[in-house]
């Protein structure tokens, strides 16, 4: 077993208002998933991306509002959503308060930026 404590743990800071905590990922040494907090303020953005696998967030406080395509749904603290892999799609905090989800994926996850070029956030690692 491996404890990772929170004293331990660093946000780090990403553009359009965000941060984002490697919880446990293979530098943790999770071998299987991965486990990020993300907190982003209000008016913040994650722009359009997709994963090479199917990821969970777990918004646990604040709102934000996912885009796909034509469609827009509001999460709020409390609620769960599946995103399949490589589906394109976007996170806007359209509250008041900082939002904050963890993002629950396998390890190993690839992400690629609107354009098709794969991405490599800092706090994956």
């Amino acid at each position: 077993m491996n404890v990772i404590r929170a004293q331990d743990t660093q946000a780090i800071e990403t553009p359009n208002g965000n941060h984002g905590t490697a919880l446990a990922t293979p530098q943790h040494g999770a071998r299987e998933l991965s486990v990020v907090r993300q907190r982003q303020v209000p008016g913040g953005f994650n722009p359009a991306h997709t994963q090479s696998s199917e990821e969970v967030m777990v918004l646990l406080t604040g709102s934000v509002t996912i885009t796909s395509g034509d469609d827009r749904t509001l999460l709020e603290a409390g609620d769960t959503l599946i995103v399949p892999a490589h589906t394109m799609h976007r996170v806007d905090n359209t509250g008041t308060l900082d939002a904050e989800w963890l993002i629950i994926s396998p390890a190993g996850v690839q992400f690629y930026r609107e354009t098709g070029e794969e991405a490599h956030p800092a706090w994956l690692k």
